[in-house]
């Protein structure tokens, strides 16, 4: 529901349920998903999340950072480029993935 809104009526939203997949060394797994919304805005990319409860959802930022790492290393755009989000209908969380892994980019 979240998805069709903002696909039909926000300019920014490029996409909506992307799926993601790439190999972790550093855990030797491989890490899948599906961003629920993409956005460019102000030359950035951003990766929404909509989470019931937003507040109380700590674990988005982890769930987010692998979903940037994976655009990142599948599309070659730098983590610096990217920023991740989560949100519910009260409250918005936003980071810059690039700024946890010590500036190192994809790309």
């Amino acid at each position: 529901m979240v998805e069709t809104f903002m696909i039909t009526t926000d300019l920014a939203t490029i996409a909506c349920e992307i799926p993601v997949w790439y190999w972790d060394k550093t855990i030797d797994e491989g890490i899948t998903g599906h961003i629920d919304i993409l956005q460019i805005r102000n030359g950035l990319v951003y990766i929404l999340d909509f989470k019931p409860d937003a507040k109380r959802k700590s674990v988005a930022a982890g769930q987010l950072f692998h979903y940037a790492r994976a655009l990142s290393f599948r599309t070659r755009i730098p983590l610096i480029s990217i920023r991740c989000a989560w949100f519910d209908e009260y409250q918005y969380f936003e980071f810059s993935p690039h700024k946890y892994v010590g500036g190192m980019e994809y790309g």
